[in-house]
């Protein structure tokens, strides 16, 4: 009887060992698709995408507390189009550390940080032209 125990043990315990590796492989699968965001879309020729430095925004809420905010931008430009990123950046984290905490966590900042940024890149020189901002990562703390 105990033979057979052991046997029956011996044949269900691999079956089990790789049910469960099966599911290990699938959550993995799926914490990377979670990760990972859209894929950028392909410039076209003649674009190229510039990264611009981490900005860090300190917010002070009406309470006096403090809120810490990162954004990372990708711009879309021409090919052609000469300026300096850090330059950009510090203007542009100027501009959004003068935005008082609720008006930023009002609704999805998003789309606000996406426009001001436009509008203030685009009257730099050397980026006249710019095509589009693009979020790459956004965090609040």
């Amino acid at each position: 009887m105990k033979r057979r125990a052991l046997l029956a043990a011996l044949l269900v315990l691999p079956a089990s060992a790789l049910a469960s590796e099966k599911k290990d492989d699938k959550k993995k699968e799926e914490k990377k698709k979670e990760g990972k965001g859209a894929p950028l879309p392909i410039p076209t020729k003649g674009q190229r995408y510039a990264r611009i430095p981490t900005i860090a925004l300190e917010l002070w809420d009406g309470y006096g507390n403090f809120h810490l905010s990162t954004v990372d931008l990708l711009l879309l430009v021409p090919e052609e189009a000469k300026f300096s990123e850090k330059v950009i950046s510090d203007k542009m984290r100027k501009v959004l550390n003068g935005i008082p905490y609720e008006e930023y966590m009002s609704g999805n900042p998003a789309p606000m940080i996406k426009a001001s940024m436009l509008e203030l890149v685009r009257k730099e020189p050397g980026c006249e032209q710019t095509i589009d901002v693009l979020i790459a990562k956004m965090l609040f703390r």
